[in-house]
């Protein structure tokens, strides 16, 4: 195997919880997973359907693992979460969907400085 199939690539990854309650508001369980994200030392954005993480995908896997457990320990009853991840390669530079085209103040904290 060659170097860069070995080691840890950096990917993006966003993901929703779906918490559900008995009663009670599922914002405030949505926010314990939110802590659980700022916790985790990694570049992150939330949005108002989704939270977009950047880094090594085991390591951002456990994030949502603990995200999860986070809604289950404020109480839900059960959580659905969506996730999708985006892998790139360096030949990607010139794709669609980098987010090193087109800075914007939303994106600037997944740029590489």
């Amino acid at each position: 195997m060659s170097e860069t199939e070995t080691s840890p690539r950096t990917v993006m990854l966003a993901f929703q919880v779906i918490p559900r309650l008995r009663s009670g508001n599922n914002f405030e369980v949505v926010d314990k997973a939110i802590e659980v994200v700022k916790a985790a030392g990694v570049p992150f954005q939330v949005g108002a359907m989704e939270t977009t993480m950047k880094g090594e995908l085991d390591h951002l896997l456990g994030v949502v693992k603990a995200a999860e457990q986070a809604c289950l320990d404020a109480g839900a009853l059960e959580v659905i979460t969506n996730i999708k991840i985006h892998t790139t390669t360096a030949a990607a530079t010139d794709t669609f969907c980098t987010y090193d085209r087109g800075v914007t103040p939303n994106n600037k904290v997944f740029i590489d400085s």
